[in-house]
């Protein structure tokens, strides 16, 4: 292990280009400097070929081709991956700028950890604040319910060899997946308490939550539990997801007309846990 790692760092994008930039100078401004910066773009057509063009002095590796989705796009930049941890931050989000000084510091004081995480601010798709939500220290009941966000997440190069990548089965929780599968398998996980990445609430998770529950129970069949507590699993998070879905509608109604500080206040205090 060295003292001061390889950090690869994805980006997946595909017609993002009105976010894509934050993105980016997100991972430029590190403050560690030994950063390998990866893009994976599904040829868009909006224009990102010229973003990634002007920083390309600054990008170790990139491709504009098809692909089979977005895990399909990841798994691309991470056989690309040259790092000893690998983190993955989509177009649209980005990271704090001591978020890897503070995932390397973890790394070197926790050999035996194979996934670092952490906190995550959600933000609208304007940017502006939604709330803050700090991750499970616990992975024992994963299968309750995707605790952990994949946008913090940054796992090592062995962890991927060990368990594999992302099961491109999956359209929507092939990280969830992956999350379980890791689990099971003894990897351990490490919970960094600060916020790691910011989070636009928008995605195609989060644009068709049906689908998502949907596929996140056939996640748990394939991760050997029995379909009967699956079952069970999904009646529950269907029944909080309608609680959420309400809040998000009173919640999107009065940011016609109150202002963002404080709907921030009213998002920390009210949203759905």
């Amino acid at each position: 292990m060295s003292k001061k790692p390889l950090v690869s760092v994805i980006t997946v994008t595909y017609n993002a280009k009105s976010y894509l930039e934050q993105t980016m100078q997100s991972v430029f401004a590190q403050t560690y400097p030994h950063i390998e910066y990866i893009i994976i773009d599904g040829t868009s057509t909006d224009g990102t070929l010229d973003i990634i063009k002007y920083h390309e002095k600054k990008i170790a590796f990139w491709v504009i081709e098809k692909d089979n989705g977005i895990y399909d796009a990841m798994n691309k930049g991470i056989r690309a991956a040259n790092g000893e941890l690998i983190g993955i931050i989509n177009a649209s989000d980005y990271y704090e700028p001591d978020t890897i000084s503070e995932v390397v510091k973890a790394y070197l004081q926790h050999q035996d950890v194979g996934i670092f995480h952490g906190n995550i601010n959600m933000l609208n798709m304007d940017g502006s604040f939604f709330k803050h939500k700090t991750a499970a220290k616990d992975v024992n009941n994963l299968c309750d319910g995707f605790s952990l966000f994949h946008p913090t997440f940054f796992v090592t190069k062995a962890t991927y060899n060990q368990v594999g990548a992302y099961d491109t089965n999956f359209k929507i929780a092939a990280d969830y997946d992956f999350a379980l599968r890791c689990a099971n398998a003894n990897v351990k996980f490490f919970h960094i308490d600060k916020v790691i990445s910011n989070f636009r609430v928008g995605g195609i998770s989060s644009a068709d939550r049906k689908k998502c529950l949907e596929e996140s129970k056939k996640v748990l069949i394939n991760n050997h539990i029995d379909e009967e507590k699956a079952d069970s699993i999904y009646k529950k998070w269907k029944k909080h997801d309608r609680k959420n879905h309400i809040y998000r509608t009173v919640y999107e109604s009065l940011r016609t007309f109150l202002p963002n500080k404080l709907m921030s206040r009213i998002a920390l205090k009210f949203s759905v846990k």
